[in-house]
């Protein structure tokens, strides 16, 4: 069974490419936000199986969301999607348990985390 995924990034061409990407290979691209606030709301809404999220972002960072999604669902499947490779952001999100994908990414290497 295709697993379901949201895709949230401030950048709307990333959300796009992605979600076709995804879509590509069948995985289920169940729904798209462009900020922490509305990722958390979408988790809520749709209950993917995993989350795709950037960690720079306005109205809501993807650490918010994470933290608040965890808050509902402790062992939801989030990865970390981010031009932000530093040590900080590197231990901040090991502490989280929540693997980080660096821009620029292989889509490769996204279905291969995606489906593992």
């Amino acid at each position: 069974m295709a697993k379901s995924v949201i895709v949230i990034d401030d950048d709307e061409d990333i959300v796009r490419l992605f979600s076709e990407f995804l879509e590509e290979h069948q995985i289920n691209v169940i729904g798209n936000g462009f900020d922490g606030i509305t990722a958390v709301k979408l988790y809520k809404e749709t209950k993917p199986d995993v989350v795709l999220i950037d960690l720079n972002m306005p109205n809501g960072s993807g650490f918010y969301a994470i933290k608040k999604i965890q808050e509902i669902d402790p062992k939801a499947c989030i990865i970390a999607v981010s031009a932000d490779g530093s040590s900080i952001t590197q231990e901040k999100l090991e502490k989280l348990n929540i693997p980080l994908i660096q821009k620029p990414f292989k889509m490769d290497q996204v279905i291969s985390i995606i489906n593992n």
